[in-house]
């Protein structure tokens, strides 16, 4: 069963370095739109969803291409075109071997920041939807980003559209605000039906230490933490990541509820070729089983093959099907 999923964030344009150089090591990079309610709405778009995202783009030719790459991907922009605004940018260092890979952002007085948050009219917006997708990184751009985050979840509490919350804590994105941040994402994820939160985003919200003993139960006691903590939040979801290098490391995906736990099988990523977005795609393997009605076990081991599928393919945005994803695990033959 399909469902309307509302996205509310910044779309920027990546520029990636080859794989194998560090940037301006030639003058060539590689250019593509993406953003992480963007790239959760493409992937749900993907699935068969009615997918939106609500934003603001510049008035130029960088908006006019954002709004065709994710048309193309299927998804229906709500984007008002701002004169004089530009698009934000984040410049991507591939790693490899034990080099990581290196994210510069280049985003500040954007079109999406400074955009009016009374210009939103969210029940408008929201009319239909059965979710509203959001997170931290939006309420990392400034006061303006921050209030209009704020109206988004109030208007979909108030109409009964449930919250995706993704706490996505980027420290470089908080500089100057660093003490406001932990208590802007607790803030924001107690109003959330669902809530993206790894053992350190919800020791840094809730307290507490969960880092010691088995990853899987303390996981579980963050995911409780939470739970005690505001009677909105019915699901907590995160992936367990394990770094042997940049192109090989061993994924897990966690969900839990008020009634248990579910852990994904360990997936081996081996010879990775683009890391980056992958969060998002679990995020949205997450969404789409909790809107299609899978069971909690069904779910996560959709969501964290959804991330398996996006690390094999250049990009932020999840380019793939159902299908697809039920697809993996064929030993890389080709079908024909």
């Amino acid at each position: 069963m399909a469902g309307r999923i509302v996205s509310f964030g910044e779309v920027l344009l990546r520029l990636a370095a080859p794989p194998g150089e560090v940037l301006f090591q030639q003058p060539q990079l590689a250019p593509s739109f993406c953003g992480a309610e963007a790239n959760v709405a493409a992937a749900l778009a993907g699935f068969g969803h009615d997918a939106r995202l609500v934003t603001a783009l510049p008035d130029n030719p960088l908006g006019e291409g954002a709004r065709a790459a994710l048309r193309g991907m299927g998804v229906t922009l709500a984007a008002e075109a701002v004169a004089g605004s530009r698009l934000g940018l984040y410049f991507l260092q591939p790693g490899a071997m034990r080099r990581p890979a290196t994210v510069t952002y280049d985003r500040a007085g954007s079109a999406f920041a400074n955009f009016d948050p009374a210009r939103y009219d969210w029940p408008a917006l929201l009319e239909g939807a059965d979710w509203l997708v959001v997170g931290g990184i939006t309420a990392a751009l400034g006061d303006k980003a921050l209030a209009a985050l704020r109206d988004a979840m109030a208007a979909a509490q108030a109409a009964g559209v449930k919250i995706a919350f993704d706490t996505n804590y980027r420290p470089s994105l908080w500089q100057g605000r660093e003490g406001q941040a932990a208590e802007i994402l607790r803030e924001l994820s107690y109003e959330a039906d669902l809530v993206f939160a790894g053992r350190r985003a919800a020791a840094m919200m809730a307290g507490g230490d969960f880092s010691a003993g088995d990853p899987d139960a303390g996981f579980h006691a963050a995911a409780e933490a939470l739970f005690a903590l505001s009677p909105r939040i019915r699901h907590v979801a995160a992936t367990r990541r394990i770094v042997h290098s940049s192109d090989r490391q061993d994924l897990t995906g966690l969900l839990a509820d008020r009634e248990g736990l579910s852990v994904s099988r360990t997936i081996a990523l081996e010879n990775i070729v683009d890391r980056v977005g992958t969060g998002d795609a679990f995020g949205a393997g997450v969404v789409h089983g909790l809107v299609t009605g899978m069971e909690r076990d069904a779910t996560i081991a959709f969501a964290a093959s959804c991330a398996e599928w996006a690390h094999s393919v250049a990009g932020d945005f999840l380019r793939a099907s159902v299908a697809d994803i039920a697809a993996l695990g064929g030993g890389g033959d080709v079908r024909r």
